[in-house]
């Protein structure tokens, strides 16, 4: 059985920057990175001292500024975060020969055969994660029989002082039942609905045939129109379920 780790790094833009140059980004005051938008200029990231200002990714550097006129910013370096964390993928093949960039924040390797080299997956994932750390990292890891699930867990699974948390094998039904329904990577209009049917958990959507979720979906009206394409709605979900679980390849 295959068994991938994902790898997410959600403070990478900031630490990025900070570890090339660290007079860019200051410690004790509110910052955050910002790039323009279609609707302007939005922060895209932000250090711990500006979320507990009420700042958050997404909004309008004008809204920000409104809230905390003190905010520093810069300007995102998306080109450069991305090599980074190209050259920090080629990097963690010391886990396993293949390997890839998953969004701008993370990574998955695929450690199928290599634990016993290290003394089981507890003590790879410990290794892996301790040795980010080392590099001024944030970082949160999971471990599973799919890259779907893995990156689930690593972005919303408790991981506790470990920074990771693993599935055991073969049983990602269990593992993933308590994640939010967010935790399959959907589109966000997905999320929104499947949330208006109180449907907020993973484990929620295991018995769930397509033709009924399709027919719930159609039920709804967004924005006073009924929602498009309810069947495919249904599949899209369903299909990242089905990938999540290994259901499918």
């Amino acid at each position: 059985m295959r068994r991938f780790a994902s790898v997410w790094l959600p403070a990478w833009p900031i630490e990025r920057m900070r570890h090339a140059n660290p007079g860019a980004v200051p410690d004790d005051r509110p910052f955050a990175l910002v790039e323009a938008g279609t609707h302007g200029i939005v922060i895209v990231a932000v250090n711990l001292l500006a979320r507990g200002q009420g700042l958050r990714p997404g909004q309008s550097l004008a809204d920000a500024k409104a809230i905390f006129p003190g905010l520093l910013t810069r300007k995102i370096e998306r080109d450069k975060d991305r090599a980074a964390l190209l050259a920090l993928t080629r990097w963690s093949g010391r886990y396993g020969p293949a390997r890839n960039s998953d969004g701008d924040k993370g990574l998955w390797i695929d450690i199928t055969g290599v634990p016993h080299l290290f003394g089981g997956e507890h003590r790879l994932m410990g290794d892996l994660v301790a040795r980010l750390r080392a590099f001024g990292l944030t970082v949160r890891a999971g471990l599973a029989d799919t890259t779907l699930a893995a990156a689930a867990l690593a972005r919303f699974a408790p991981v506790g002082k470990e920074g990771f948390a693993i599935a055991p094998a073969g049983r990602m039904q269990e593992a993933l039942a308590h994640l939010p329904v967010e935790a399959l990577s959907l589109d966000d209009e997905i999320v929104l609905l499947l949330k208006r049917l109180g449907l907020r958990r993973i484990g929620q959507l295991y018995d769930l045939p397509r033709a009924a979720l399709a027919r719930r979906f159609r039920e709804l009206r967004t924005d006073r129109r009924r929602t498009k394409n309810p069947g495919s709605l249904a599949g899209a979900v369903l299909a990242r379920l089905d990938a999540a679980l290994g259901r499918i390849s």
